[in-house]
This record gives C-alpha cells, structure tokens and sequence, in this order.
C-alpha cells in the first residue's frame, strides 16, 4: 500500500525494538540539507522524550569521508568495502542522494543492498537515492517520490518503478522523499508512528516556528476551519476523559460527524487513528503521572482508562519499550527527595 501526505498510512507498520535505528548511506555529493533535515528531527525527538527513541548512523561506500555537495565533508561512521562488506543494516536504510549525485550503478552498494533486503529492513532513498534501489532491483512494482529534476531519466531506466507526484512516499517497506523538506515531513511521519502525535507536533513547532509553513502546521489540524474545530474539539474530549475513555460513537456524535468522517479525518491530518490517538493519550498521561506522582502503578492505570493493571503494563511496555515497574524505579529517588 502507497501512502504519503495525500495518503496517510494506516498503521500497519509495528517497530518492536524500543529504539529505531536508522542508517543514512551517504554518496559522494549527496545532499547536506536533505541529511541534516533528517538528523535535526530525529535529534530533537530524542531532546522532547524522556529516553532516546531514535539512532542514527552514517555509512560510506569504500571511503569513510564523504563530500557532501555543500563542499563539506562528513566523516561516516561505517564503510562499505571490499575487505568489510558485512554491514550490519539498521531497522531502516535511507541512501542519501542529490543534485550532483552520479546515477550509475555502483557495484559495492548495489550489493550490499541486495544482501540487507528482507521484510524487516525498511529500504529507501532521499532525493534520488532510491536510484540506488532501483538498480539493486529493489524498487520493481514500488511508488516512489523523486526530486523533480530526476523524475524522467529515472523512471525511463527503471519503467517497473512508478514515480509518483509526491514530496514523500511510503510504499510498503520502501519508504522515499524528494528533498530537505520532503525529508523532515517523512521523519516526521516516522516519529509519530515510533513516538508520538505530541512529540512530532513539538518537533515541527521548535524547527519551523520561524517560518509560515511551520506557524500554519503548529497545530496539527485540517486547513479548513470545520475541520479544525473538530480535530480540536475531539482531542479536547479525550484529554478530559483520559480516567474513562469515550467510545468512537460518542466521540463522534459530540463532534457532529459520523464514526467514518472522524476517522478519516484523523488519517488524512494526523496519519493516526482515533483510538490510537487516544490511547497515546493515555499512556502519555500514564508516564506523566508515574514521573510525577506518588500514585500505584493501580492507581495510575485507573487513572488512565484501563481496564487492569496487567493490561496496562502490557501496552505501556510495548509503546515505550520499559515497564511502568521500571519507570517509577527509576524516578523514586526523585520522588522521595
């Protein structure tokens, strides 16, 4: 399934580990901004949590420094060769490209990402990385975004490639954007699949502030006002009923739409169901209180909507990767003081 900002994902795709990692390949030329974009959102993400939540690394193919095409060089993490090409991959793999980047196959990565291709990597590519892909024969029967100025070279090489006239692209485990800013809204869908709603609106508010588009996108509602109020007014409800939670039907009868209208709402502006939405909530007021309070993990799992004790563990393990048990242990000092 194809999906980006004119189709927003369902979420379909489940990152177990606690900590996504994600690794940049970067080629001779690649694009500075495109990479940086990436980093700076998943930096601060990390900066907005309680505990890391994203990693990032950089690889070279056989030379550990890479010209970037600002003329800067950027000192990779890992190398690509012939004497080391067992890389190890990362939960994701993005091949970072640009304006200057040679399109031509090369061999050593063509190789490498052949051998890393299976159902658990997320394969892809910034700018024109994803050409990488293509000549691995990783991107037949998949979507992609590419920067315009490649568009037509590219998918005349590749015709199994369909290039779509989107800044960013999540196809299955292929995911692309077309350039620096097509690459933060990609992290940022990322983040918000991995982290949180709250967490990815903190972030576009503390990168983009001084800009209109990141003054318009503060709040993430619909850019039409009916819509808006009734993103607002339905989030305003689940955070006032955070201790009983309010079904689908009420939420959607007190905000004038029908069950279907809400939910595609809340995929088409926040890439987010709106019973996701809603246990994040929770279980972000859930870690609040936890941090915060001298309340029982029962106590806290009441407050929060749950329906016991050991269901809510569960869920706050799988969602922030340690137990409720482990987050109070860790702030009872605090706590005590």
């Amino acid at each position: 399934m194809t999906t980006g900002p004119d189709n927003p994902p369902p979420h379909i795709m489940s990152f177990n580990a606690p900590k996504l990692t994600i690794d940049f390949v970067l080629q001779r030329h690649f694009s500075l901004l495109s990479f940086t974009a990436a980093a700076d959102a998943l930096t601060t993400a990390n900066l907005l949590s309680d505990h890391p939540r994203f990693e990032f690394r950089t690889t070279a193919v056989q030379q550990r420094d890479v010209l970037s095409d600002l003329g800067i060089v950027i000192e990779a993490d890992r190398v690509i060769s012939p004497q080391s090409n067992k890389v190890n991959p990362s939960n994701i793999v993005l091949v970072c490209g640009g304006y200057r980047c040679d399109l031509s196959a090369n061999a050593m990565l063509t190789s490498w990402l052949q051998s890393i291709d299976d159902s658990i990597v997320l394969l892809g590519g910034l700018w024109n990385g994803v050409a990488a892909l293509a000549h691995a024969g990783l991107m037949d029967g998949f979507t992609c975004a590419l920067h315009p100025h490649d568009q037509d070279l590219l998918q005349s090489q590749h015709p199994d490639m369909q290039v779509l006239s989107q800044p960013w692209v999540m196809d299955r485990n292929r995911l692309s954007a077309a350039g620096p800013n097509s690459t933060f809204e990609l992290m940022l869908s990322l983040i918000r699949r991995h982290d949180s709603i709250d967490t990815a609106q903190a972030i576009r508010q503390l990168l983009k502030a001084d800009t209109s588009v990141g003054t318009r996108h503060i709040s993430p509602v619909a850019e039409d006002t009916a819509s808006s109020h009734s993103i607002q007014r339905a989030m305003q409800l689940m955070r006032s009923h955070i201790d009983t939670p309010l079904s689908k039907k009420e939420l959607a009868r007190q905000t004038n739409m029908s069950i279907r209208a809400l939910e595609r709402l809340f995929q088409r502006q926040l890439e987010i169901s709106p019973a996701r939405c809603y246990l994040q909530l929770r279980l972000q007021r859930a870690h609040e209180l936890l941090s915060q309070s001298e309340l029982s993990i029962n106590e806290v799992s009441d407050a929060c909507g749950f329906v016991s004790c050991a269901h809510f563990s569960r869920t706050f393990s799988r969602h922030y990767g340690l137990s409720p048990t482990s987050v109070r242990r860790s702030v009872k000092p605090l706590l005590e003081a």
